[in-house]
């Protein structure tokens, strides 16, 4: 049967027909514990499906997996592990919504159910994600705890990959929108990262089967996004499961979902994602990844925080009888309003100053436009740069970007 599928093709096709597999149920920017659990328990009363209790958060959340499929490669992934990063948990569900239906697809469907048995964890930190925040209730972030294992949701994956030694782990998050791929100005949409398992980021088969999954992932999605396709730095974090996994013998993928222009709610990357996974299910299912040089890995781009919301350039600002030409950095901030559940922004300065080696998600030049203080300045007085700070933080509205002295 493998012989038969043209694996590009397939993907290309499932790219263009994502709508069809999309979970509607659930929004990219926000998922609730109990918008997780109906899904979970509608999976449940299907016969493919598997749904297991691991445990309990910190207040006592359910955190569940989401078992199918009858091969000897076992492939574990796992979503929120910080709770204000759910893009993967929604594409997650796009994932075990496709696997319930039935249609033209359905060889390539049969070919992964028979070659892999999945294990997906779809939100390890319940309490966090009700928050919006990354860290759980005991305000602990999960992915600096795999050595310790103080949190209950950092000892159920430990002992849950203990129990299943899988061939291959997916640890999915989502990044910040500063980065790029690379020295450029292309927003690193995707990210992806085959962990160190030492300081001296030695490459073993563990390692170099991560890295060759991950070249097969990048070729895929190029066709959609090139150039916004970025490595994540691999420097070792001793605390970090990623780290610590790989170094247990499971492949780990790391895959950052960041931002793509005007894709605020993310429903764009949650696509990505969504191919992403299948094909790199697909490869691992067939051993195809065997046949990539996996030193095409380290050719990706690595990704550079070199962006702001908004960057406005060649600010003038007059300073105590001296005039300077500066570039002012923004940055939003996501809040959400807890009685509606409504996201709002917050803007504020990052940096003023050179900043000619940055881009801005949005620029404006400001050649011939003069910051002034609205205070009254006495002749003899030092006029601070902190208050030009100030005015800024407290007077200025550029192109829907509210500057708030937070």
């Amino acid at each position: 049967m493998e012989s038969k599928l043209n694996a590009n093709d397939i993907l290309k096709s499932l790219f263009y027909s994502y709508e069809s597999y999309k979970e509607e149920q659930l929004n990219p920017s926000f998922i609730k514990y109990a918008e997780l659990q109906e899904l979970i328990k509608q999976l449940n009363g299907k016969k493919q499906f598997q749904v297991s209790q691991l445990g309990e958060s910190v207040e006592l959340r359910e955190i569940n997996s989401i078992s199918f499929g009858n091969g000897k490669t076992k492939v574990l992934s796992w979503s929120q592990m910080h709770g204000d990063e759910p893009t993967a948990t929604a594409a997650i569900f796009d994932i075990l919504k496709f696997f319930s239906q039935s249609d033209e697809y359905d060889d390539f469907r049969v070919n992964l159910l028979n070659k892999i048995t999945f294990y997906f964890v779809p939100m390890l930190n319940p309490d966090g994600a009700e928050r919006f925040q990354r860290e759980n209730a005991f305000n602990i972030d999960l992915n600096r705890d795999a050595l310790r294992l103080q949190s209950p949701e950092s000892k159920i994956l430990w002992k849950y990959a203990e129990k299943l030694e899988p061939e291959f782990g997916f640890n999915l998050h989502d990044q910040s929108c500063y980065y790029t791929a690379g020295r450029t100005e292309n927003n690193a949409s995707i990210s992806l990262l085959a962990p160190a398992m030492n300081r001296a980021k030695s490459i073993n088969y563990t390692r170099e089967r991560s890295m060759q999954v991950i070249t097969e992932i990048y070729n895929t999605l190029s066709q959609y996004i090139p150039g916004n396709i970025a490595r994540y730095s691999d420097e070792f974090e001793d605390r970090a499961f990623g780290d610590n996994l790989t170094r247990s013998g499971i492949s780990t993928i790391l895959i950052e979902s960041g931002y793509f222009k005007d894709d605020v709610n993310k429903d764009f990357i949650r696509k990505l994602n969504f191919t992403a996974l299948l094909s790199a299910f697909h490869s691992i299912a067939g051993e195809n990844y065997e046949k990539i040089d996996y030193t095409k890995y380290l050719l990706i781009p690595e990704n550079a925080e070199r962006l702001f919301d908004l960057l406005l350039k060649n600010v003038t600002i007059k300073c105590s009888g001296s005039t300077f030409k500066v570039d002012i950095g923004i940055k939003r901030k996501k809040f959400r309003n807890e009685i509606t559940n409504e996201f709002y922004y917050k803007s504020k300065i990052d940096q003023i100053g050179d900043l000619s080696v940055f881009n801005g998600i949005e620029e404006l030049d400001m050649k011939g436009y003069e910051i002034r203080s609205k205070h009254k300045i006495a002749a003899d007085e030092e006029a601070t740069f902190q208050l030009y700070k100030d005015d800024i933080l407290k007077h200025s509205v550029v192109n829907g970007f509210i500057a708030n002295d937070l």
